[in-house]
Order: C-alpha cells, then structure tokens, then sequence
C-alpha cells in the first residue's frame, strides 16, 4: 500500500515537472483523473451535512449551461457535450456486475485505476476535467458519483428522454481500491481469471476484462451478429438487465452521438502509462486529436440524423435496411446501409439486435411505439445508473421527483466496509473525540502485540474489520 502510493506520487511529480505535448490540457484534468490515483473524500457525516443544502434544480440548470459551452480543450461535437456526457455516465455505472456486486458508478471510482485505463474509457479524462467546475462550485455537496449521473441524465433529458428521476446521494471514495476485483490487477487475476480476454465468462461481467460492454467490432474482431448477440446477452445479464431493457439502453444511448474513428492511428497513452511518462493521457495520433481527429474505440460516424435528439430511428433504421459490412477509416469492422451515400454507422453489436428473436421483437416494437421505447429507456436508465452498483448512499438522500430512495439507503448489501453509519448529530466533541481516539489506539496496540506474539509479520499494518 505505501509502496503504491509512493510511486502514484512520483508519477504526479513527474507529471507536473515535464511539460505535456502540444494539445491543451482542460483544466480539471488532475481533478477529474488524479496522477496521485487517489483524493480525499468528505466523511459521511460532513457530506450528509452538505447534501441537505444541494439545491437540485439550481445545479440542473448549471448542469445545461455547462453541456453546451464548448471549450477549445476537447471541442464538443455538435456544439453540445450531452452526448459525450451520456458516455461517461453509462461507462461509470455499467461496470457493475450482481455476481459479486462489485462496480457499478457510486464512489466516483472511475477516477482510479484501474477503470481510468481501461480502453472502453478512452478520453473520459476529459468529461471529468469539463465537469470539475461544478464540483468546484458545489463541494461536498455533489459528490464525484452523483455528478457523472446527472451529467449523463441531463444530456438525456436535453435530448428529449423522458427522465422521470435523477437521484443524489452517492458517497465518493478516496481511491479504487473497491474496483480492483473488475481487473487487469492481480486480484482479478487470482480470483477471477480470463484465460483469453474477449472471451471471458462469467462472474466476470464483461467478455473482455477493460470494456464495459462487449467488442463492438465482434467477439474477438469477428463480425459475426449471431455470435456478438451472445456476448451481449451475457454482459447485460451479467448486469442485472432484462431483454427489453438491454435493447432500450443500447437504442437509447445510440439514439445520441457518435463513434470517433477519424483514421488508424492510436488513442494515445492510458493515465496509467501517460503519468508515468509526464504526458497528459489520450493526446491521440490522428492529426489534432481532438474534434474532427479524435480516436476513442476506433469506429467513425453517428447512428441517426440527428445525434442531440433523443428518438427511435435508430430502431427504424435497423429494421427497415439492408446494413453491410466495411471497414471503417479507424481500420475496424463496422456496418453501413447498403446501395446508400448515407454516413450513418452501425456496430456488429448494434447489427446483433436482429440476430436473436427476444432482441428483435423488441426492436420492432420500439421502431413502431415512441412511448414504449421512451418507458422501458426510463425504466431502465434508473436500473443502470442507480438500482444496480450505485454504492453507499447517504442518509440525506433524495430524488428531484420529490421521493427519498430509501429502499437504497437501507439495503443491507454492501461490499466490504462500505456501510457508514451517519449520525445526524454534529462530530463529537475535542475531549469526547481525543478519548476515543486514545482508547482506539490502545486497542490497536494490544492487537497488533498480540498478533505479533502469534508469528504475525512485524510490518503487518493493515487490520482486517
């Protein structure tokens, strides 16, 4: 543990003392993704505190002001970031899987290793540096978890998604340690292993060990849609979810935005190499790198006409065209309408959702059926972002729809020492604080004697609760 945190803190040195490569590095990018790989975290009494005060629709609207000013750090597309924002929100929730529990979007892990790496959060280190300014403005009332949820619920709601709940009260943690089962590590390793990544079972949630979902491209590059929707039905079981909603959720997050494949070349480095090396993480190799140029999964155009608007073309699109398969300019399989100049695109993951009976009737149904989509989209936005992996919440709880989850706040499933009980009360007193203090250290030292005298290793530091 010492040994880690002293070398994240020689990376953060070098980083500040080697200046970073051409492109403009957005302000909140040390914030957002910490070359410590770590950061304090408000105790559960301070944030429950802080919570009380967070006028919900105040930052709402902050929250809209903020996805339509474009910086010329990582200039939005379409002059709105709802869409990059949608990603960042699914990527930090949809790492949760109900084998174990573990990961999921509460904590704001997806600030660590390993899930900042991982190559399905390609670029991501700029979602959470655009968004720093309103951590800044609201502290501890908004936690980095509830943040990454709004964000990505507001550009829905933007778009058109009828939302009908946004929830705050995830509480942040101090590192990513409570991620380290999801992998690469050596815990993932030893306890879950993936004898070919791409091709991974469960408990692991996904089929490739750094993605969120499956390889969009096809199991192992192949692209096969019979095999892909395999994949796709293990990963979104994996996380909880029913057939109509994986079709809701991959629709509804494909019905804004796009793919960024501008040409062959890398993303560039992870935060994990790119620390160690002074840089600033994912500058790209295609021209600026950013814009036009970005590279993220290397799969290039929109899946509908209109990428800020939430609607079921991409439904109808699906079902009423002949898609064929092209190698993009990213140098990856992806799919185009047949005997057409349209640019638009589809993933063989995408293409799947025709291969498998369940999965088609339901996009049949929602090309047909707005309302039916936009429910079950709802219906299943609220599972991924905030029934399944969104961690310990805090007693001051609350939703904007006026309700208080408190079914959340009192599940008794929880990993490790994540339940803090939180006292309504203010911290105890110096005196009272000091002899606890006092007491607890005597208790420490006792144990820690006692151990030792049973041959437990003199540098054993970490006691086990």
């Amino acid at each position: 543990m010492v040994k880690s945190l002293m070398k994240s803190l020689a990376c953060a040195a070098t980083l500040l003392a080697v200046p970073v490569r051409t492109m403009d590095v957005c302000a909140g990018l040390h914030q957002g993704t910490p070359p410590e790989n770590r950061a304090d975290a408000p105790s559960a009494w301070a944030y429950a505190s802080a919570l009380k005060t967070l006028d919900m629709d105040a930052v709402k609207a902050d929250m809209t002001a903020l996805l339509a000013d474009s910086k010329g750090c990582w200039p939005a597309n379409f002059g709105n970031y709802g869409p990059f924002m949608a990603r960042l929100a699914w990527h930090c929730s949809g790492s949760y899987r109900k084998s174990d529990g573990v990961g999921g979007c509460g904590g704001g892990r997806q600030r660590f290793e390993p899930e900042r790496s991982w190559p399905d959060n390609t670029n991501l280190d700029k979602a959470r540096a655009l968004l720093h300014p309103l951590k800044v403005k609201y502290g501890d009332a908004l936690s980095w978890g509830d943040l990454f949820i709004l964000a990505g619920t507001t550009a829905f709601r933007d778009a058109g998604a009828p939302i009908s709940k946004m929830c705050f009260g995830r509480t942040d943690d101090a590192d990513g340690m409570k991620s380290q089962a999801l992998g690469p590590t050596a815990l993932q390793a030893e306890q879950m292993p993936c004898a070919v990544n791409g091709e991974c079972k469960l408990p692991l949630g996904a089929t490739t060990v750094g993605l969120i979902y499956v390889n969009p491209e096809g199991p192992m590059a192949n692209p096969d849609p019979a095999l892909s929707a395999k994949d796709v039905r293990q990963t979104f079981q994996a996380m909880g979810h029913n057939d109509r909603h994986t079709v809701a959720l991959i629709g509804g997050g494909h019905a804004i935005g796009k793919g960024h494949g501008a040409c062959k070349g890398a993303a560039g480095l992870a935060p994990n190499e790119a620390y160690e090396k002074g840089v600033a993480p994912w500058q790209g190799e295609c021209g600026t790198g950013k814009g036009d140029d970005t590279v993220t999964a290397g799969f290039e155009g929109a899946w509908t006409d209109n990428p800020l608007k939430f609607d079921n073309q991409y439904y109808q699109d699906l079902v009423k065209h002949d898609w064929e398969k092209h190698v993009g300019p990213g140098g990856h399989w992806q799919w185009h309408i047949k005997g057409s100049e349209s640019k638009l695109m589809r993933l063989t993951a995408d293409m799947s959702l025709l291969h498998d009976e369940n999965y088609k009737a339901v996009v049949v149904e929602f090309a047909k059926d707005m309302g039916a989509f936009s429910q079950a989209f709802d219906e299943a936005w609220f599972d991924l972002t905030t029934t399944y992996g969104s961690g310990t919440w805090s007693p001051a709880a609350k939703c904007d729809d006026g309700t208080v989850p408190e079914k959340l706040i009192s599940r008794p499933v929880m990993l490790n020492s994540d339940v803090t009980p939180v006292q309504d009360e203010a911290p105890r007193t110096p005196i009272v604080a000091g002899a606890f203090v006092l007491a607890t250290a005597a208790a420490v030292l006792a144990y820690s004697f006692k151990k030792n005298n049973q041959g437990v290793p003199s540098d054993y530091t970490e006691i086990e609760g």
